[in-house]
């Protein structure tokens, strides 16, 4: 049943997807001129000192509202609170956090009286130490400080076009929906948020770009794939990915040496062989049964994933698209794509006006999928078609970006480390 929440959240993204549609019809050939007298605007109000607050400070300020907002009704509803559907993710990273503070085993913890996996590594878990001092409040203030980053290192890495393209990062239904409706979605934003870092990082020194990246990877091992995209465009790209692989591999083996398969099952397999829905093709070649049993299909998405990785290695020429054409083949070739992950795909609105379109148009038909056809028609009423038509249309659209991302990637020169303002 549709609650005055889902009617409020709706109305949310309807308004943040209109705003963005303007922004991108802003770079038209219609649009140029309504866009080449806002810039007018904007230069001479500058001059005169009274638009300093339009650089990355009041997407900020705004991004950093909307979230405070919605958590604090959260917690004024209760919502962060044991129910008869079992504890809440949130309250899972206090234990987590918790359990780290006491040395036992932060990925297996017990929270309102039941046992659950957390599936965040070792980054992940200093993050909810540090956050479970302040309790359920503690960990949304550590998590929602780094999806918050992305705001300020979007407009680092940008170029010049960087208020252009930080507005467009802000009015994306992929961030502000994704990064304050669940703690899931703020957990997913450490992707980003990490390539964009390593991005800012490597105009000082790629070597310690790689090596925070790969320790910032082992929060979300997926991460992993974007770094290792990004450090291909370095001038000491080598180096700089040698540095995430020994970096992540290090702690990895660390973890397992102290966790065992303890860490192993909840970080890394449980959720390469999940199955429970998928916002791409797999939605539908799960509900219809068409997807053999066993890692078959886990195995293969593996070697396309590295496959993807050693093309982007061996062709790519650009940080920026490295990243952005390693996330969007996993989000192609995942079995389990849910829509708190496609927040990683925000530093393709860096890469111009073409990638925008296709971020806009996976965000709506994403957010159709996961707010409407997929808890509604499907779970609710039984209606599976809008559910598996979604899906198959928002891989269509993935795999437009990613051949488009393709194109943009062998054009380019290489060694980009600053987007063009395209």
């Amino acid at each position: 049943m549709v609650t005055s929440l889902d009617i409020v959240t709706l109305a949310f993204v309807l308004i943040l997807g209109a705003g963005g549609l303007v922004l991108l019809l802003l770079r038209t050939p219609n649009g140029a001129g309504l866009a080449r007298r806002l810039d007018r605007w904007a230069r001479r109000a500058s001059s005169h000192g009274s638009l300093d607050w339009l650089d990355w400070k009041l997407p900020l300020v705004v991004a950093g509202a909307v979230y405070a907002a919605v958590i604090a009704f959260d917690v004024a509803f209760g919502l962060f609170a044991c129910s008869g559907n079992g504890p809440s993710d949130i309250a899972a990273l206090v234990a987590s956090g918790r359990a780290a503070w006491a040395g036992g085993d932060p990925f297996t913890v017990s929270s309102c009286g039941s046992s659950i996996q957390v599936p965040y590594g070792i980054a992940a878990v200093v993050l909810d130490a540090i956050g479970s001092l302040g309790g359920t409040v503690g960990i949304a203030f550590v998590w929602g400080l780094v999806a918050l980053s992305i705001v300020p290192l979007t407009w680092t890495v940008a170029g010049p076009d960087r208020r252009y393209v930080t507005l467009v990062v802000l009015t994306s239904v992929l961030y502000l929906p994704l990064i304050s409706a669940q703690i899931d979605g703020t957990t997913n934003a450490l992707v980003p948020a990490a390539v964009l870092l390593a991005i800012a990082l490597a105009r000082r020194s790629e070597p310690i770009a790689g090596a925070v990246g790969g320790f910032l990877a082992t929060a979300r091992f997926p991460a992993v794939f974007p770094l290792l995209g990004a450090a291909a465009g370095f001038r000491r790209r080598w180096l700089s990915g040698a540095l995430v692989v020994v970096v992540f591999g290090a702690i990895t083996l660390a973890s397992y040496a102290a966790w065992g398969n303890g860490f192993l099952d909840p970080v890394f397999f449980s959720q390469v062989t999940r199955r429970s829905f998928s916002l791409n093709l797999y939605g539908l070649l799960t509900q219809q049964n068409w997807l053999p049993g066993g890692d078959g299909v886990a195995a293969v998405q593996a070697g396309l994933t590295v496959a993807v990785v050693a093309a982007v290695w061996w062709k790519g020429r650009t940080v920026l698209g490295g990243a952005a054409i390693a996330i969007t083949g996993v989000a192609l070739v995942t079995q389990f794509l849910s829509f708190n992950i496609l927040v990683s795909l925000l530093p393709v609105a860096l890469l111009g006006v073409r990638p925008r379109w296709w971020l806009w148009a996976i965000g709506i038909v994403g957010t159709l999928n996961y707010d409407l056809a997929w808890p509604y028609w499907a779970k609710d009423l039984g209606l599976w078609w809008p559910y598996e038509l979604l899906g198959v249309l928002l891989t269509a659209l993935l795999l437009g970006l990613f051949v488009d991302l393709w194109r943009g990637e062998l054009a380019a020169p290489a060694a980009e480390l600053t987007p063009s303002s395209s």
